[in-house]
């Protein structure tokens, strides 16, 4: 398991814990509806190779993070978002949603 410190930004293929395809990030903090309670995970990805199916992502949190394989996409708009990090999460009203 990796001890997540700092964002992971857009593009970055990551294994993910009970997954048996590597995903790609394709969102930061996606709103879902799960069991019809409005909640965020921290990421949305999609299944490599072949990316977007059927309008699904899979979403999880960097406590689910196993290993990260390729980092994606980082420039100044990235690490603008990275210092309003804790001013993002403290707006977001929304539960935090969990894998397990």
């Amino acid at each position: 398991m990796v001890e997540l410190k700092q964002p992971i930004p857009i593009g970055t293929v990551v294994n993910v814990k009970g997954t048996p395809v590597d995903l790609m990030i394709v969102s930061q903090y996606p709103v879902t509806t799960i069991n019809g309670v409005d909640g965020y995970f921290e990421f949305g990805a999609v299944a490599l190779p072949l990316g977007l199916v059927k309008q699904e992502l899979a979403f999880f949190n960097r406590e689910d993070v196993e290993k990260i394989l390729f980092v994606g996409y980082i420039d100044s708009k990235f690490q603008e978002f990275v210092t309003k990090q804790d001013e993002i999460l403290a707006s977001i009203s929304l539960a935090r949603h969990s894998v397990y």
